[in-house]
């Protein structure tokens, strides 16, 4: 039987998503951001990876993609483990109702909404406490509700939304926990955690190990000899329902997991030397004053305040009598726990993983402040209950609406000290990092999307188009197309690993097409380019817009997959030259010797902060030079005195196209830093146009003819040349399932990254299917965890 919906609770639980809500929304329009001003939320992350992310919902069923497989990361990869590390909340889907151009408005409802439901959850959460121990509806509660959606962690990380899915679901698992000790089965908490791990398994890792922190916590406040034995049942329920949770949750988990161990955890994460994140544990106190903004990178202390009024109540706390010692005592050591854990990098990288994180420091700071705020709620309620506080208001005949208009006082005051901090707090990450305006965004838009629509319209083949300049690092997922350039913690550490070698920039979890030429986007499948300076004359302008960018065609762009000789599936791309790794791998495809590009000996001068290279041009060849400077970390580059690009930076350090020239044309190139700087590698070199273009007509004359290409799969036929191999351009992934013939084959990987397959020669149909590897077992796992909850709850229930 349903229970009959109380209005009162109804009333606290909407003011408790509309009052935080209403809040945030006024920060926006006092610092003029978007619908308001022109500031969008798009900074950092949220502009180089969310963004990107969000418009690539929409490309899930109308595209050469699929919810298994997404072409524009990294070449291709795994899409299941991007959606489940960063956008498995339903939450998310409210961006794909904005177009391309609105979602500035999108991501901001998006996050309005989460911060709201941060409100709703814990008002549901602190209200069930307050019934427990007072009587009607806990009113009062929408001040640590306020206080907790608009906590420090949440302003400062809103430009994760992400991470809000733990704020979110924490205390709803709480009242799991509480609901277990007050006799329930464990169905409620066992949901909640589910619902966390699949939203956001990240932060359900952290609210994990801290509901079992809790839950000991708890444990002990209750323990007697009159309830050891309710306790044991209620220990049993909640370790069997956290089990089943993580079961569960197989289905997303596995596949993130599988997806992080062929990037992030594949490679060597960075460890401080010093023991400790900060110098003095004191220094934390600074953190509970109100618009402290320090800094979201690894210099920066845990965002952990949650209100003046729940300080205060907190401390209170240890002050009531009515509250055991045992709660107090469990209070410290839990804050201590955190203290510690921020103190201590080695706790610290517990929290997060075991990884040291890469800034955005504390990112379970959030568990903190509920700590605080827990303990302001657990302090007002014994207050209100107490029977001597109940004598007096009634002795005094203090009118009731008098209670209500110093509570809305309190609320009011509550709130403009939130919106005071988190005012101070956005300030701060737009003096550090600036918020990109919805001007700048919309320019990019009509500066890159006709290109690519255009493109898409006129060739509804399989291709690849690179970018050669950003707004974004995830460009190609926000405007749809298939690219090469990806920025996530999924990232693929072979095709990262890869393009450095090329000479193509790259930086930690980044990969790009920044620094790829007529070879490597030929090998790449690269059969358009979007530039905005000046390109090689290999590449044939289609048009240009007024904003100074122009579309090209490669006209030497091979198949994503083709017959060549290959004897060596390791070519040997660690010589310290890019441009002689880049010879090294397409002569092990061509099964050739032929110098591509010949090194150019110069002659170098310093002067102050310039260094000055010269050159004889042996020909009309495309020329190009790639850098390397203990200490320099940007420069101008100028060929002949006119400036064509910068140098040194994480997007810039690369491959650099420094033009044609006539044969005999003395050619000076000057490197400009704010500072002396030291060149300790410098390689100039021209390709031949002529030598490369007939080998690439040689492999397109083999290439796969691509009859079929959407969600995910790829159709067609190929013809196989006597001893010769088919290489691809697409990353190898134990996902894949290929047919030659209609038989399934194992791949092989050439260069430690590209599928390779060795069939007998001849013409052959040739298919490829993704499947985000650890789904098939992860959907195994939950339906025998399925029906173990069913088979466990039944029992109870007759029990």
């Amino acid at each position: 039987m349903l229970k009959k919906i109380n209005k009162t609770d109804v009333m606290l639980y909407l003011l408790s998503f509309c009052i935080p809500a209403a809040i945030f929304l006024t920060i926006m329009y006092k610092l003029g951001f978007y619908p308001f001003g022109d500031k969008s939320l798009l900074i950092m992350d949220m502009k180089d990876e969310y963004l990107g992310f969000y418009s690539s919902l929409r490309n899930i069923v109308s595209s050469d993609n699929s919810l298994f497989f997404l072409w524009s990361r990294s070449m291709g990869g795994n899409y299941l483990g991007l959606l489940a590390f960063y956008m498995a909340s339903p939450l998310t889907f409210i961006t794909i109702f904005f177009s391309i151009k609105n979602l500035t408005m999108g991501i901001l409802v998006l996050t309005v909404t989460k911060l709201g439901l941060c409100g709703f959850s814990f008002s549901v959460f602190a209200n069930y406490l307050w019934k427990k121990r007072c009587q009607g509806t806990g009113f009062v509660m929408l001040i640590f509700s306020t206080s907790y959606a608009l906590i420090s962690y949440n302003m400062v990380y809103s430009l994760c939304p992400m991470w809000m899915d733990g704020v979110i679901f924490l205390p709803l698992i709480i009242l799991g926990i509480e609901k277990i000790l007050h006799g329930k089965k464990g169905l409620f908490y066992c949901t909640m955690l589910v619902a966390l791990f699949i939203c956001n398994y990240y932060t359900g890792y952290m609210v994990g190990i801290f509901a079992a922190l809790y839950f000991i916590y708890r444990i002990i406040c209750r323990l007697s000899k009159e309830t050891l034995k309710e306790l044991l049942h209620n220990t049993l329920h909640f370790t069997i329902s956290s089990l089943l949770a993580i079961l569960l949750s197989t289905p997303i988990v596995i596949p993130v997991l599988k997806d992080l161990l062929d990037g992030k955890l594949a490679s060597q994460s960075y460890i401080p030397d010093s023991v400790t994140n900060f110098e003095k544990l004191s220094d934390l106190f600074g953190k509970f004053l109100n618009g402290v903004y320090d800094s979201i990178t690894n210099s920066g202390l845990p965002a952990i305040y949650c209100g003046y009024l729940a300080l205060i109540f907190a401390v209170i706390f240890f002050i009531l009598p009515k509250i055991s010692i045992r709660e107090k005592i469990g209070a410290t050591i839990l804050i201590m726990i955190f203290w510690l854990s921020f103190y201590y990098i080695k706790l610290d990288m517990v929290w997060h993983g075991f990884q040291y994180p890469n800034w955005f420091p504390y990112r379970y700071a959030f568990l903190f402040s509920f700590i605080i705020l827990y303990m302001a709620v657990c302090a007002v309620c014994c207050i209100v209950s107490n029977a001597k506080i109940n004598k007096f208001f009634v002795q005094k005949s203090i009118p009731t609406y008098t209670i209500y208009i110093a509570l809305v006082v309190i609320l009011v005051a509550n709130a403009y000290d939130m919106e005071h901090n988190g005012k101070a707090l956005i300030t701060g990450l737009d003096n550090e990092f600036a918020y990109s305006t919805v001007e700048e965004y919309e320019t990019f838009l009509e500066k890159t999307e006709p290109l690519v629509r255009s493109i898409q319209a006129k060739d509804n083949g399989f291709y690849r188009i690179n970018q050669g300049y950003e707004y974004s690092k995830n460009d190609a997922m926000l405007l749809g197309y298939n690219g090469m350039t990806h920025y996530s913690s999924t990232f693929n550490y072979a095709i990262n690993t890869l393009t450095s070698k090329l000479g193509i920039a790259q930086a930690y979890i980044w990969n790009s097409g920044y620094g790829s030429n007529q070879l490597l986007d030929s090998l790449f499948a690269v059969k358009y380019i979007l530039a905005d300076k000046n390109v090689p004359p290999a590449y044939t302008k289609i048009e240009d817009t007024v904003h100074g960018s122009a579309s090209y065609i490669n006209n030497t762009a091979l198949s994503i997959a083709y017959s060549a000789p290959v004897i060596n599936l390791e070519p040997d791309i660690d010589t310290g030259n890019v441009y002689n790794n880049q010879n090294n791998f397409i002569n092990a495809i061509t099964n050739q010797t032929t110098a591509y590009y010949t090194e150019i000996p110069y002659q170098t001068s310093q002067q102050d902060n310039n260094w000055y290279l010269t050159f004889t041009a042996n020909s009309d060849n495309p020329v190009y030079i790639y850098m390397s400077s203990p200490e320099a970390y940007w420069a101008n580059v100028y060929v002949n005195e006119n400036f064509i690009g910068n140098y040194f930076t994480s997007e810039t350090k690369c491959s650099l196209y420094l033009g044609t020239f006539t044969q005999g044309e003395t050619v000076t190139v000057r490197v400009e830093s704010n500072q002396t700087f030291s060149l300790n590698m410098v390689n100039i070199a021209e390709l031949s146009t002529s030598l490369l273009e007939t080998s690439l007509l040689d492999l397109q004359k083999n290439g796969m003819n691509i009859e079929k290409h959407k969600s995910g799969k790829l159709y067609g036929t190929i013809n196989v040349g006597e001893g010769e191999k088919i290489i691809t351009s697409i990353p190898y992934s134990e996902g894949w399932t290929v047919k030659i013939d209609g038989k399934k084959i194992t791949p092989q990987v050439f260069a430690g990254t590209f599928i390779a397959l060795e069939t007998s020669p001849g013409e052959h149909t040739i298919s490829f299917s993704y499947m985000s590897p650890g789904f098939t077992t992860g959907c195994i796992i939950f339906i025998v965890a399925l029906m173990l909850c069913i088979i466990y709850w039944r029992c109870e229930r007759k029990v």
